[in-house]
């Protein structure tokens, strides 16, 4: 596995769900796959980059990586549950398109959070590892349920919390929002801006603050789409790359495969091949 591999993942147990307690000291090197996944340290720290971000887990923190998101899992003594859940029974369903569009992002429930309501995560996250291993009747409709109550409840619970934050987090939402509507045409800082109603130095100050620029943003919206246009049809990449948002077709390759570690076509061929992502 090089360190832009994606992992094939054997559902072997139930068709959509493999939940692991485990405490193997072992590092799986930076990796992505049609899966949500799912971290719960549960004895020691755990180690995680997701991207270019690195998260120290503490125990009973949780950590909710979205498909196609690359991360590398630290070799760490200790516990923790990893939990992965085929992406195709969340993304093919439209009653989830809400919390699909939520965790498009990774999501890092720490202590920042109210303990009442960590406990109350933990203690789905265990119920599904009980599920799991014993594998009642109804097992998969049993996980199904508890994956869905546990996102809908950091999504109610965030969404809440943003009632109350300052004015920037205010404005990163709307720009994220303008960027989810107006991806595929040529959208810039300054159309950004007078959109908003704010000078493209404030926003730029804003994004600069949550570490990212418009055009990292942007891109990432771009190549997203630009994946499920791969899977799903058979239009030519450069087709695509139009259709996503940009204009040159060397510019599409080179920021698909720096977000990627893959060209377009290679990442094609790998889920045709293989089904995962």
């Amino acid at each position: 596995m090089h360190n832009t591999a994606p992992e094939n993942i054997d559902f072997y147990r139930t068709p959509c769900f493999w939940i692991y307690d485990s405490p193997e000291y072992k590092e799986y090197p930076m990796h992505w796959h049609n899966a949500v996944e799912i971290l719960m340290p549960t004895e020691n720290i755990f180690p995680v980059i997701c991207g270019e971000t690195e998260y120290i887990l503490k125990e009973n923190d949780i950590l909710i990586i979205p498909p196609g998101e690359l991360h590398n899992l630290k070799a760490q003594r200790g516990r923790r549950i990893i939990m992965l859940c085929d992406n195709t029974m969340l993304e093919g369903n439209p009653a989830l398109s809400e919390l699909n569009t939520f965790f498009s992002q990774p999501v890092w429930i720490n202590s920042n959070y109210d303990s009442t309501f960590i406990s109350e995560l933990n203690g789905i996250v265990m119920d599904m590892v009980k599920i799991f291993d014993s594998a009642p009747p109804f097992c998969e409709t049993l996980l199904f349920q508890r994956i869905v109550k546990l996102l809908l409840k950091i999504a109610e619970y965030n969404t809440v919390a943003e009632k109350y934050a300052d004015n920037s987090s205010d404005i990163m939402m709307r720009i994220k929002k303008y960027i989810d509507s107006f991806f595929e045409n040529s959208i810039t800082l300054d159309t950004l801006a007078e959109a908003l109603g704010y000078s493209k130095y404030h926003i730029s100050r804003i994004l600069n603050s949550n570490g990212v620029s418009f055009n990292e943003m942007l891109n990432a919206k771009r190549i997203k789409a630009a994946e499920t246009m791969l899977r799903d049809n058979n239009s030519a990449v450069t087709q695509i790359a139009f259709n996503s948002g940009f204009t040159s077709i060397t510019t599409f390759n080179r920021v698909f495969r720096k977000i990627k570690g893959c060209t377009p076509t290679e990442f094609r061929e790998m889920y045709r091949e293989k089904n995962i992502f």
